[in-house]
């Protein structure tokens, strides 16, 4: 009875059944008989003391009863919570909020998605701007760079044009003072002379000299000829002394009138169509440069080889005089490469039907020049039909840098500007290519001049060591 009383003390001292204090007085005395209550009305108040002196039995059946009550009461509890608060109420409410949490979560991805891939498209946007920048930058020529590319287009050619000529004009030299056939040395010496004091006659005679004083030798060589109006026509007039005439000749035209390697013919009646008359001032001036006289031909079994095989003195003369015409032909090396120079280069456009000979280079070095205020008269003089190696380096190493323009087209893209300092590496490598050949021809003619300074020093050595040798 004491435990019972002491859980049921113990169960009322709790914080639950302390609270609902009332309602366990109530349900005691729903089940109790209605003597007890009678007799313990009056101790109704205090709950506590009630309980403690209760009988067992009605005790029994009372917290049989409580506990039934409470059993139901949880489960009405349990059945409201599961059923009504958490089924109709809570989950709907919290799968509304899951659902719309989800909503939510997903829009906000998708607003996080669309801001990763505005990210993703700017940023290739951006890099896709900057190599195209960079490109455009790095890859886009400029007009200045093209002015190199349009002008040094025939430079090769034309040099490579030039060389056959050297080769042609040192040839012809070489045959006319060995005396070979077709040349105007072929019958020796004198028939040589005299044809090109008739050449003098014809051509070369100047206007002073012809009417010059009584007695003049000019004039006497002079005189047969016919003169209109006691004067010459331009074209006489342009060719006066040009047998003599180096500067005006040679070193002051860029361009000059060459070509032996023409495809055209010259028919051996009528006057010719080409117009290379250069070709004939040139020879006749080397002819008054080098081997004005030329040597007499020995005859043929002077120089015959002997049975004794020892070398006779005449063909010890022979050696003597091939070496003094190559001796010549150093000095003569110059003269023809400076005029190879000059020669024209190719022509302004292929012939028709023929796609052998590039473009001429001559179109776009007029607007180099007419930018720099030569009038359009004097370009064509400048340049010529067909512009020389020599014209062409000049344009590229001179007046292209004359233009204000070249130094303003500097305010340019860096690649474009390294181009164009690579450009300028180029020709300046050409025109250090042209002083290295010139300071070469320049060195042989040095050495030559050398050892002709001391061939009669060695003349006498070798005199000298004979003289000792036949004494012995």
């Amino acid at each position: 009875m004491m435990n019972k009383r002491i859980k049921i003390a113990d169960l009322l001292k709790t914080s639950s059944i302390r609270g609902g204090l009332a309602s366990l007085c109530l349900v005691m005395a729903i089940g109790m008989p209605s003597t007890f209550i009678s007799k313990k009305a009056s101790a109704c108040g205090d709950c506590y003391s009630a309980v403690s002196g209760a009988d067992p039995d009605i005790w029994q059946e009372s917290q049989d009863n409580f506990d039934r009550y409470l059993d139901r009461e949880f489960k009405q509890v349990e059945s409201f919570v599961i059923e009504e608060m958490w089924e109709q109420s809570i989950l709907p409410a919290m799968m509304l909020a899951a659902e719309q949490f989800t909503a939510v979560a997903m829009q906000q991805a998708m607003a996080i998605g669309m801001f990763i891939d505005a990210q993703v498209q700017l940023e290739t946007q951006r890099l896709l701007q900057e190599i195209q920048a960079k490109v455009h930058k790095r890859y886009h020529p400029s007009e200045g760079m093209c002015e190199f590319g349009s002008v040094v287009k025939s430079v090769a050619a034309t040099e490579m044009w030039a060389e056959p000529t050297m080769t042609i004009l040192r040839r012809r030299s070489l045959n006319r003072q060995l005396g070979h056939a077709d040349t105007s040395a072929t019958y020796g010496n004198d028939l040589d002379q005299y044809m090109r004091l008739v050449q003098l006659r014809d051509v070369f005679c100047n206007e002073k000299s012809r009417v010059g004083p009584a007695g003049s030798v000019l004039n006497k060589v002079c005189e047969p000829l016919v003169w209109t109006g006691g004067s010459m026509d331009q074209e006489k007039r342009e060719r006066i002394d040009m047998d003599i005439d180096y500067y005006t000749l040679v070193d002051n035209p860029r361009n000059m009138k060459i070509d032996f390697i023409t495809n055209n013919k010259i028919e051996d009646t009528g006057t010719p169509a080409i117009d290379n008359r250069d070709e004939e001032h040139l020879m006749a001036l080397n002819a008054n440069l080098f081997g004005f006289t030329t040597f007499p031909r020995p005859p043929a079994l002077l120089l015959k080889s002997r049975t004794n095989k020892k070398v006779t003195t005449m063909q010890k003369y022979y050696l003597d005089l091939r070496s003094v015409i190559a001796k010549r032909g150093v000095g003569e090396n110059s003269l023809y490469a400076i005029a190879a120079m000059k020669t024209p280069g190719h022509t302004l456009a292929p012939a028709s039907g023929s796609t052998r000979d590039p473009m001429s280079s001559r179109v776009y070095m007029e607007h180099i020049l007419r930018d720099l205020g030569v009038p359009n008269a004097e370009i064509l003089n400048v340049l010529g039909d067909n512009p020389s190696y020599y014209a062409q380096m000049e344009v590229l190493t001179k007046r292209i840098y004359q233009n204000p323009d070249f130094y303003t087209n500097l305010y340019d893209k860096p690649a474009n500007v390294e181009r164009k300092a690579v450009a300028l590496q180029a020709i300046k490598l050409m025109q250090k290519f042209d002083m290295l050949k010139s300071f070469l021809r320049g060195e042989m003619t040095i050495s030559m001049l050398l050892e002709l300074a001391v061939v009669n020093f060695q003349q006498e050595i070798e005199d000298q060591i004979i003289a000792i040798g036949a004494s012995d």
